[in-house]
């Protein structure tokens, strides 16, 4: 199975049901409302129970168990502060000894809130090629229900807004999680001025709250020219996307400034941007085709970089030995090439738990003045280089 067969295979798990599925106006959202069943004197922490079955554990238990009040299980419940690391993790073991399941309709009547977050899916994010979001989301899903909170994954049809407007207006979500930034972003701007609590995966404008977490794409880029340095190389090239996206705009001024703190150069005919893979393809054909071939390739993404290794291949060329490829991203695209993608990976499960939680505490505690955050990246090691 060729790499393009493989990644359209992977991709089909939107229609197979692998991953969250994408929805967009309200009928989506009628189906995703919490039912509540109000019937009864059952306490409103406790999930019903069948028959004569032993009843489920309630917050009470908990408190109990753990030594603490009501109040510090339903603060570290909602990730509030106030507790320390000590009282958090004898209050998760308590949880988890007792299998406590807090009942979610009750907890969203009694806070007033939907207990879902809402992630928006730009356009440009359903095209086959970006194969990393499916790992970002994939990731954020986890770090929601690990607070109890569901992800609600939605695209726009012509006006981007207008999904947002609905769902702020009908309360579908308790706020946002948004990625793709353009820093002076339009979808921020509308959430910072209606008043909605939101989290980015990339910067946001310095007129804008800074609910952010997002890497160093310059210093990780750089990271990889040092790595390929270490291992002998002394003849560079580059293939990125030819767009305005900063992170890829960031991660070609890395890729120059490791070159320059190690004293090498580069000119601009080994610099590859293309705007589809079959352009790109057909470009990293060409410059491997030179006399003087480049000993490395760095990319810009994972999938840049197995269209590389893809092209390398069919000229004969042996991976990780006649030429070296790294990647960009880290995720399920790096074990799809063979030999496996060395690859600056990043780290979806921590950032995604960080957008969640940042998200979180601008919903209990309103608009902090908290800074952004740069989480590191690392060299996955792969065959390719």
């Amino acid at each position: 199975m060729t790499i393009w067969q493989r990644q359209e295979f992977l991709m089909s798990g939107f229609a197979a049901g692998l991953y969250p599925a994408v929805q967009s106006g309200n009928l989506a959202l009628r189906a995703v409302r919490p039912e509540v069943n109000v019937a009864g004197k059952q306490s409103e922490d406790r999930a019903p129970t069948q028959g004569a079955a032993k009843p489920r554990s309630d917050i009470n238990d908990v408190a109990r168990l753990a030594r603490v009040s009501r109040q510090t299980v339903s603060n570290v419940l909602n990730s509030r502060t106030g507790y320390s690391e000590d009282t958090r993790n004898r209050v998760l073991r308590a949880i988890e000894e007792l299998d406590y399941q807090p009942h979610r309709a009750a907890r969203s009547l009694r806070s007033q809130r939907t207990m879902q977050l809402g992630y928006h899916m730009p356009s440009e994010q359903l095209a086959a090629e970006n194969a990393f979001v499916l790992g970002f989301i994939q990731a954020l899903v986890r770090a929601a229900a690990g607070h109890g909170h569901h992800v609600l994954v939605f695209t726009e049809q012509d006006d981007e807004l207008e999904v947002f407007r609905e769902l702020v207006a009908i309360r579908g979500v308790d706020g946002f999680i948004l990625s793709g930034s353009r820093v002076d972003d339009s979808r921020a701007r509308y959430l910072h001025q209606v008043g909605v609590p939101f989290a980015m995966f990339g910067r946001t404008a310095p007129g804008l709250p800074q609910c952010w977490v997002d890497i160093d794409s310059v210093a990780a880029a750089s990271s990889a020219v040092d790595y390929l340095v270490g291992r002998g190389h002394k003849s560079f090239a580059y293939v990125g996307y030819a767009t305005k996206n900063y992170w890829d705009v960031e991660r070609l001024e890395g890729f120059r400034k490791g070159l320059a703190d190690h004293g090498i150069r580069v000119g601009e005919r080994s610099i590859v941007l293309g705007d589809t893979l079959e352009e790109v393809h057909g470009d990293v054909l060409k410059l491997l085709g030179r006399k003087r071939r480049p000993s490395a390739i760095v990319t810009g993404s994972d999938v840049l970089a197995a269209v590389a290794v893809n092209a390398a291949t069919s000229m004969g060329l042996r991976v990780g030995h006649d030429v070296a490829v790294t990647g960009f991203d880290g995720g399920f695209v790096q074990q799809m090439t063979e030999p496996p993608l060395t690859s600056v990976r990043i780290p979806v499960d921590r950032i995604a738990a960080e957008l969640i939680a940042s998200c979180l505490r601008e919903i209990d505690e309103g608009t902090t003045q908290a800074a952004g955050i740069l989480v590191p990246t690392e060299i996955a090691v792969g065959g390719s280089a």
